[in-house]
Formats: C-alpha cells, sequence, structure tokens
C-alpha cells in the first residue's frame, strides 16, 4: 500500500469513527447515553501470595510464585485507565474501538495452537481443543458484532496500524511460539487469560454491572464459572509443568509487562474523540477521584493525573 492510499485509508477509518462517536456519545451504542453509566468500580488491592488459591495458585505453589513474581506490572495492568474507564462505562467509543482492532490482531496469533501441539497427553489436548471451539464461538463473534455495530470493515481495521506495544507483544507471542518449550507456551497462556480474569474480577467483586454492551460482553467473555475453569485448568498444569528455575519462569513477569503497555496504548490511535467528550471524560474522572477520597482509596490511581491535562 503506497503512503497515499494508506493515509486515505486512515482518514476513512477515522471519518466512520467519528461518525459513529458523533451519533452514539460516550456510550458505545446507538442512542444509548452515558446517563447508564455504570457505578465505579475501586481498583484491585494489590497482589498477595494465595489471592488466588480458590482456583489452585495456593501459597507455595509454582503458579503462586509466578503470580507474585509480575506483581508490580500486573497490578499496574488491571487498575490501567482503560480498565478502569471501561468497568466504570466512561470509556470513549474512540479508544474502545481502536482497542479492539488492536486486540483482534493479536487474538489471531497462533500461541493456542502451538501449545495444543506440544501438548504432553491426550487429555490436555482435548481440553485445550474445547477452550479454542471455546474462543471461535464465543470471542471471535464478539469481535465481529461490535465492530461491525461500530461501522468497522475490514478495510479500515487494516488501515489501523498496530501500536508499538502491540507489535512488540505479537513478537514476543511468535518467538514463543516458534522457540518456547511446552512449560514456557503454558506459562504464556496461563498469565494472559488469569490477568484477564483478574481485572474483569474486580468488577464482579464490586457488584457492578456495566451498562454500555460492549464493555459488559468484554467482561462475561472474561468472568464466570466458565472461564475460572480455564483459568484453573491451566494454573494446575503450571503447578505441574512448570519450574521455578527454568526459563518459563520468566514468562509472567514479562506478560504482565506487556499487558500494562497494551492498556496503555490504547490510547494512541483513539480518533473521532470530540473536545466535548474529552472534556466529559476529565469531569467523570474527578467525580471518581472525589468518590476515592471518601473511600479511602488514592484518588490519583483513579484519575490518572496526567491525562486529566490531555
Amino acid at each position: 500500500m503506497t503512503a497515499l492510499s494508506s493515509a486515505h485509508s486512515n482518514h476513512i477509518a477515522e471519518a466512520a469513527i467519528a461518525s459513529h462517536v458523533a451519533q452514539t456519545g460516550a456510550s458505545g451504542v446507538l442512542g444509548e447515553t452515558s446517563e447508564s453509566a455504570a457505578k465505579h468500580v475501586p481498583l484491585a488491592p494489590a497482589s498477595t501470595s494465595g489471592d488466588y488459591a480458590f482456583l489452585g495458585a495456593t501459597p507455595g505453589s509454582v503458579a503462586d510464585a509466578f503470580y507474585m513474581s509480575a506483581a508490580e506490572d500486573w497490578q499496574a495492568a488491571i487498575n490501567s485507565r482503560f480498565v478502569n474507564e471501561l468497568l466504570d462505562d466512561t470509556l470513549p467509543d474512540s479508544v474502545l474501538i481502536s482497542y479492539l482492532i488492536q486486540d483482534f490482531t493479536f487474538f489471531t496469533q497462533p500461541t493456542l495452537e502451538r501449545l495444543t501441539a506440544q501438548a504432553p497427553t491426550q487429555e490436555i489436548r482435548d481440553m485445550l481443543n474445547r477452550q479454542a471451539e471455546f474462543f471461535a464461538d464465543q470471542e471471535k463473534p464478539y469481535f465481529l458484532r461490535f465492530l461491525e455495530e461500530y461501522g468497522v470493515d475490514e478495510q479500515q481495521q487494516a488501515s489501523v496500524p498496530q501500536t508499538p506495544a502491540n507489535r512488540e507483544y505479537c513478537a514476543y507471542l511468535d518467538r514463543i511460539a516458534a522457540t518456547g518449550s511446552f512449560a514456557q507456551l503454558l506459562c504464556l497462556m496461563c498469565a494472559m487469560e488469569w490477568l484477564y480474569l483478574a481485572w474483569a474480577k474486580r468488577t464482579v467483586d464490586a457488584g457492578v454491572v456495566q451498562q454500555v454492551p460492549a464493555h459488559r460482553g468484554w467482561v462475561e467473555l472474561h468472568e464466570g464459572d466458565l472461564f475460572r475453569r480455564w483459568v484453573g485448568n491451566l494454573i494446575a498444569l503450571v503447578n505441574q509443568y512448570a519450574s521455578l528455575d527454568g526459563p518459563e519462569a520468566d514468562v509472567f513477569p514479562e506478560v504482565a509487562r506487556l499487558e500494562r503497555a497494551f492498556f496503555e496504548d490504547s490510547y494512541a490511535y483513539g480518533v473521532g474523540e470530540s473536545e466535548e467528550e474529552r472534556e466529559s471524560r476529565r469531569h467523570e474522572r474527578v467525580l471518581a477521584a472525589l468518590d476515592a477520597l471518601a473511600a479511602d482509596e488514592d484518588p490519583l490511581a483513579i484519575v490518572d493525573n496526567p491525562l486529566i491535562r490531555r
């Protein structure tokens, strides 16, 4: 694609997204306003050994040790600005659309396929194949449904460049898929899925249900009995096949770092957001900070102070 045609395609994509944003406001659904926004979801507390003992990551287990080794970036990722705004129903459409485009690129990576190919038993392969069917039946249609609802076609998707974080993450996945052991691939899949459960668990713990369908749907894909069972199965396999002194020990911290950057980069190519929407979002974040003060939480973590000055 030439530079001229690429610029033209980007203009088309931006125009389509801007048109949708103009019709929907910040709600994410045609005709729905921000008045139905979800209640504020508190930040997740600091990671503690045994947090996920109910899924098999008991204190002293390999999985729990890996979880704690990634604690700093893990907490920053699950309490990121993107997650906070999605859970609070204040995420601008332009950012959500950009995120979905980026994550769909990520979704097409062959990580699960390579993990299944290296599985040491038929029982494990069967479990992984069932999850692959779930992804095909549930997660992929989510992407396609909401990108279509937001008026983003395949040409427009292709015109949006990968963010630097997405490129780095996909390169890491490619490297592990090409040269990694079963234990490394297993830890890669476990860390990715577990971290997504962790941020979605925030809203379940708070008893808050998102009112924007795209937000609620993304949460529902990553919480609930089926997803917890999937993560629990991965944790059990990590405890069985991974070692604290093997190369797989580096995977959890790296995934947490990359996920944190991926969330932060979701704003890099968010287009179509009006000044009115930015001002409204700043106002909502200030109110959230006041709520945090009242609840003895850290208001700067809620507000994400440098971004309020946008």
